[in-house]
């Protein structure tokens, strides 16, 4: 698990895509953790019949993550149809092997999906990231998690040579699939299934149907008492109180989990099936949401909070003005002019949070002084 903040960073990292048969949000927020390593995989245009979606969890860094989020896209798109688990496969190792030839440190699970325009879906999985498909709210297909406790996976970590000590490999990784740790791996095998680690994904083919909601989120959204069951009732009555932003969706799944006893990061993408564009053109392609300002006197927070920003495209002094003006519009009783995924920044406030923040900022910025206040709360962290 690594490393714990003594708050979680609530920051949001939004991305949204769509075409004429998906729309799809995505909203990754660091949590307890140090820092953020989770990457995703966001495909969806409008001259194309295939869309693409993945969460990848890294683990040691965030190298292998991002690299298997940037690479997958191209590759599968070069895939003939029909469209087979073992073609998903060689897939996997290429990356596998490609990432390791530069990276010896750092692994990450994945999990991906193919969205045909007729709504016929190819699922793979690599690792306890997990794939979700729901239907009026009930929970229709589930990935397994590979976990090395699982029969299958023990026997082929304890037949390569490895063991199983407090339900990791050789007492170490908590997955028994995953891109990248080498360590785990022979170097030039052929025998790509037989390691003790390996990144053969499970591939499954399901055909959906308009209104399904498939949902993808890393282990951290699971962590605690959120069940696959509880996320897709969860999902289901959010996007029934009508938010057409499936961003606010996803942002309050990353909020549940939290309130659920989760440390870990946190990523979730929610795809509904047979809506669109327009919606995603509505909202904008991206969004950055605050969370609030970091403990002061506590460098890894800040750190964990630049890093969040840096990853919205944005840096921590800008965060922490955007945030300021929320709290000034929430006072006011003004947030709901903001975007509705906006509006999600205060939900896990209560009055002593709210409190806490105006201190953090104290008397706020002087007219005209806007941008040098705020770089100083960013290096000094807080306003005495």
């Amino acid at each position: 698990m690594g490393l714990m903040l003594p708050k979680p960073i609530l920051s949001k990292v939004v991305d949204r895509a769509g075409n004429s048969y998906v729309n799809a949000a995505c909203a990754s927020q660091n949590g307890f953790r140090n820092s953020m390593e989770d990457a995703h995989m966001l495909v969806a245009t409008e001259d194309s019949n295939v869309a693409y979606f993945g969460i990848f969890d890294g683990h040691s860094n965030a190298d292998c993550s991002a690299y298997v989020a940037k690479e997958l896209p191209g590759r599968l798109k070069k895939l003939p149809e029909p469209i087979t688990a073992e073609m998903l496969e060689q897939v996997c190792i290429d990356v596998d092997e490609a990432y390791m030839k530069a990276n010896v440190e750092g692994g990450s699970t994945g999990t991906f999906c193919l969205i045909r325009k007729d709504l016929n879906v190819t699922i793979a999985n690599v690792g306890d990231s997990r794939i979700l498909i729901c239907r009026g709210g009930k929970l229709v297909f589930a990935t397994e998690d590979h976990k090395p406790f699982n029969k299958q996976e023990t026997d082929r970590i304890v037949s390569c040579g490895g063991s199983v000590v407090s339900n990791r490999v050789d007492g170490d990784l908590a997955v028994s699939r995953a891109f990248g740790d080498a360590s785990f791996k022979v170097k030039g095998t052929k025998n790509h299934r037989n390691q003790k680690v390996i990144a053969v994904p499970d591939v499954s083919f399901v055909q959906c149907q308009p209104g399904d909601f498939i949902i993808l989120a890393c282990d951290g959204v699971f962590e605690g008492s959120f069940s696959n069951e509880d996320v897709c009732q969860f999902v289901w009555e959010q996007q029934q109180n009508c938010w057409d932003d499936l961003a606010v969706v996803a942002c309050r799944v990353c909020d549940e989990a939290i309130r659920c006893g989760s440390k870990d990061n946190i990523s979730c993408m929610v795809v509904q099936l047979g809506e669109g564009a327009s919606k995603v053109k509505a909202f904008g392609a991206r969004s950055f949401v605050p969370g609030p300002p970091f403990p002061r006197n506590q460098q890894p927070c800040r750190t964990a909070y630049g890093q969040m920003a840096e990853l919205g495209h944005t840096t921590t002094a800008a965060a922490l003005q955007t945030r300021y003006q929320l709290l000034q519009a929430f006072s006011k009783n003004k947030l709901n002019d903001q975007p509705p995924v906006m509006r999600t920044a205060f939900e896990m406030s209560d009055e002593v949070d709210v409190e806490t923040e105006w201190s953090f900022f104290g008397k706020g910025p002087a007219p005209g002084n806007e941008k040098n206040f705020f770089e100083a709360l960013a290096n000094a962290g807080g306003n005495s």
